[in-house]
């Protein structure tokens, strides 16, 4: 199962996630128009974990399984009438080892070998979009795409006999 996170939201709470974790999330119904933006017709996500989605009436799910993957999701910017916006269809997914990237300041501070692979991999240092400050032309962290390997549903069949 694919979730996606949102960058600000991780950054905002602390919320490490690390591959090889168990995670035990209430998902809601990923924003599809976003990550179309972000992806194109490239990748699919129906899920995401928002520390905000229990404050509206919508669908959930409960999820628990193991962290099978992270994958940052980098993308180009550019100004448009919108302020600085996603470049449609141009983002990247990076593999990193945990989240911890999203608030783990770069400046002071050891980075996590996460941190460390996808600043490798953006080109341009660690940077994170909830930070933007009008700065097109730019590559920025705006979410994560978490791989779950749901555990299996522990259900019990009892046969009552009508005899």
């Amino acid at each position: 199962m694919l979730v996606w996170l949102t960058d600000w939201q991780i950054a905002e709470d602390h919320i490490h996630v690390e591959t090889g974790g168990v995670v035990d999330w209430t998902v809601y119904p990923a924003d599809t128009a976003w990550v179309a933006r972000l992806f194109g017709d490239r990748l699919a996500v129906k899920w995401q974990y928002d520390t905000y989605g229990g404050g509206v009436v919508q669908a959930s799910r409960r999820v628990r399984g193991r962290v099978a993957a992270i994958r940052s999701v980098r993308c180009r910017q550019m100004r448009s009438a919108e302020g600085v916006v996603p470049v449609r269809g141009a983002a990247g997914l990076h593999e990193v080892e945990d989240t911890s990237g999203s608030w783990t300041s770069s400046a002071g501070s050891p980075r996590s070998r996460s941190q460390r692979s996808d600043a490798k991999n953006s080109g341009r240092g660690w940077r994170s979009y909830a930070s933007i400050v009008d700065e097109g032309d730019q590559e920025a962290r705006y979410g994560y795409i978490v791989t779950v390997e749901l555990e299996s549903a522990n259900t019990t069949c009892r046969v009552i006999s009508s005899a």
